[in-house]
């Protein structure tokens, strides 16, 4: 693996926090996984509707004209494309292009950098597959169990993360992001559990925190993913920073309406509030408590601050209604960790 290279603007070689964590394989993970939580449904391996998910999936962006036609196009570019509503129930542009345009960019352009440093031929082809991929697994968990027409898919996977690649695909677009608000992936450490075997501690989050000055030892600071957290970051003078945010989370998904057998699907949202301690955007330690009944209490520490002579491990504890609990454990040479689950 050859050194940092100066010319990368998400990617740095840290060895400690959530940075060292990052691997392709782990963004796969999380960014495929991610639409679980939203669903409430079982994070069971064997439980994933894969058949069925790929099948809707491909009726859907194989031949989109005639589900468009059935849907409306008007209705498809007004909740879909354009952000002409600001109503929840028909504002699906929103994670289009919070989501997947820019947080979806910006985690191109990391993957690429990764896959450069590590010398991997053709590094900005590789992070654009390995992008599309977990955007794939995404739609594909979402729509199981049964098949039918998606126009979520269609505006996702056809217009949406490719266009996100291509923007972050220019260097002054990704310095943008990079120098001015900061962005980097925070997602937690995920693990997996044996009775059954299952995934834990998954999702995919991004941090922005604007930078209106040099000088400011106070930012604006934004955590995006399945919760959504507005607040302020207090920088200290060894690099390290303390965040604080609340805001709302994704508890449920409701199907709005259906038109000729295409659906509108929303979301249900509930209180959340986070503390977060990070190092150089590396992020050390967070904290979450939430309204959803999985995860009222989320806590991750990463590799780098507990430390065992020369050993380092992170560790992670969840805690959902009665009793529900899932803690493990984490290393910086692999990408993910082992868990132990206590079902309620």
């Amino acid at each position: 693996m050859q050194a940092q290279d100066s010319s990368f603007f998400f990617y740095r070689n840290l060895p400690y926090g959530s940075d060292a964590m990052y691997h392709p394989l782990a963004v796969f993970l999380h960014g495929g996984l991610d639409v679980l939580q939203s669903y409430a449904s079982s994070t069971r391996a064997s439980a994933l509707p894969l058949r069925t998910g790929a099948t809707s999936v491909w009726k859907s962006i194989a031949s989109p004209g005639p589900i468009l036609n059935r849907y409306g196009w008007n209705r498809f570019l007004r909740q879909e494309v354009f952000p002409l509503s600001l109503d929840v129930r028909h504002a699906q542009w929103a994670p289009n292009y919070i989501l997947h345009l820019i947080g979806g960019g910006m985690e191109y352009r990391k993957l690429s950098e990764w896959y450069e440093a590590h010398d991997v031929p053709m590094p900005m082809l590789a992070g654009a597959i390995t992008a599309m991929s977990y955007h794939a697994l995404n739609e594909i968990v979402e729509n199981g169990p049964d098949v039918r027409p998606n126009v979520d898919a269609i505006a996702d996977l056809l217009i949406f993360d490719p266009l996100g690649i291509v923007l972050f695909s220019f260097d002054d677009v990704a310095r943008y992001f990079s120098d001015r608000w900061q962005m980097n992936n925070w997602s937690p450490q995920i693990a997996f559990s044996f009775a059954p075997f299952a995934f834990r501690n998954f999702g995919h989050s991004f941090v922005a925190k604007y930078r209106w000055s040099l000088s400011s030892s106070i930012q604006p600071f934004l955590l995006l993913g399945k919760s959504t957290l507005l607040g302020a970051t207090l920088k200290l003078r060894d690099a390290t920073s303390f965040s604080f945010g609340a805001g709302a989370m994704q508890t449920g998904v409701w199907e709005t309406d259906a038109t000729n057998g295409i659906s509108t699907r929303t979301i249900h949202v509930g209180a959340t509030a986070g503390l977060f301690y990070d190092r150089s955007n590396s992020l050390l330690a967070s904290l979450l408590v939430s309204e959803y009944y999985l995860e009222r209490l989320r806590v991750n520490i990463y590799p780098g601050v507990l430390n065992i002579g020369t050993f380092s491990p992170g560790v992670f504890l969840t805690m959902g209604d009665r009793g529900t609990l899932a803690v493990g454990i984490t290393i910086h040479a692999v990408p993910f960790g082992v868990s132990a689950y206590m079902p309620r």
